[in-house]
């Protein structure tokens, strides 16, 4: 089909809505597939669906941001975000889903539309299945009488609307033959996914629950050369390679290595009950506070620091040493990248 056909029908439709357009559709109309930054090999986690649980009447910044996509790459300036509060559970109550009106009637309309979600639900170069739907945190679409899922891969009957009986256009709404509906989970509707930061978010640790311990009080510091231990931003002690610390996702940190002793100089092999440490949070995307603790056990209750939004705050804490030579932290409240430096140790009984 020729470009200058597709722009055309799109806009001839456009108009035919009632919608105001601008009087030449943007360069990028003839783009096929969305331009994006280039990513690496890790992707996140295929999102699952998340219920509505309020009502907030603001437009999150992912699918506001996939919108902007849209109109640069196919030039449709019609969507929706928001709808007013009810007892319905598509996202569009809470700002996180995403209407963008293309109709399956129009065939360059309905070329374009089935030209993104391929898009969307491609493998990337590395074979991550549904790559950029991952990337942008998409729970489900719905198109053309059938609902997509990037935890499946697969697409599947929407309600009934495959049956001859709703074939008609007074049906297209429902059965989202004139627009493709996307609802987004909280992580990619406020951003914190791969396609906004460049990173996924760290791994949980696989280990057993937190337990009630009684720890011992820590002895005299040995001050030794700043060692980094974990530095998410550039993969360090991550096994899986940068990425970014998860509010309330509990982070394992390896402080001694298998011989029980710390991979710095200076330090002794053996007999090392505890750690000092530097820890550093570097802007986190909300006001967050940051628990760092004796891997095995209950966190504390009261943070080590408490961050603004966007800045980087340090502070200093000795923490007695868990089993396998872990320490554990947690952030709440926002996403952000950790740094640990071993900046000293303390010798005696091992928790």
């Amino acid at each position: 089909m020729a470009r200058t056909r597709i722009a055309a029908s799109l806009a001839a439709a456009v108009v035919a809505l009632g919608l105001a357009v601008p009087t030449a559709l943007p360069a990028q109309a003839d783009t096929v597939a969305p331009s994006t930054r280039t990513f690496g090999n890790l992707v996140d986690n295929a999102a699952s669906w998340e219920r509505e649980s309020s009502c907030s009447q603001t437009e999150k910044k992912g699918p506001k941001k996939l919108r902007n996509l849209l109109v640069a790459t196919y030039g449709l300036l019609s969507s929706n975000i928001l709808r007013p509060c009810s007892a319905a559970d598509s996202g569009h109550e809470e700002g996180r889903a995403l209407d963008w009106m293309v109709n399956v009637r129009d065939p360059a309309q309905k070329e374009i539309a089935e030209s993104y979600l391929t898009w969307l639900s491609a493998p990337d170069e590395f074979g991550n299945s549904a790559a950029m739907a991952r990337r942008i945190g998409i729970a489900y679409v719905i198109w053309n009488n059938g609902m997509w899922r990037p935890t499946t891969g697969e697409w599947t009957p929407y309600s009934d609307c495959a049956k001859p009986r709703k074939r008609f256009k007074k049906y297209d709404n429902t059965c989202h033959r004139n627009h493709v509906h996307t609802s987004f989970s909280w992580d990619g509707a406020l951003g914190r996914t791969s396609f906004y930061t460049g990173y996924v978010a760290c791994p949980e640790p696989d280990t057993d629950p937190w337990v009630p311990a009684i720890l011992p009080a820590a002895p005299e510091v040995v001050a030794v050369p700043a060692a980094r231990v974990l530095g998410t931003s550039a993969g360090i002690g991550v096994p899986s390679g940068p990425c970014r610390v998860h509010p309330d996702v509990r982070a394992d940190v390896q402080v001694l290595d298998a011989l029980g002793g710390l991979s710095t100089d200076g330090i002794p092999v053996t007999g090392v009950a505890s750690v000092q440490l530097q820890v550093t949070v570097v802007k986190p995307d909300a006001r967050t506070e940051l628990r760092v603790w004796t891997a095995g056990t209950l966190a504390p209750m009261e943070p080590l620091l408490t961050v603004d939004k966007g800045l980087d705050a340090s502070a200093q804490v000795t923490v007695p040493v868990g089993p396998d030579g872990l320490v554990s932290l947690v952030l709440t409240g926002g996403m952000g990248h950790v740094a640990v430096d071993v900046t000293g140790y303390s010798v005696g009984a091992a928790f």
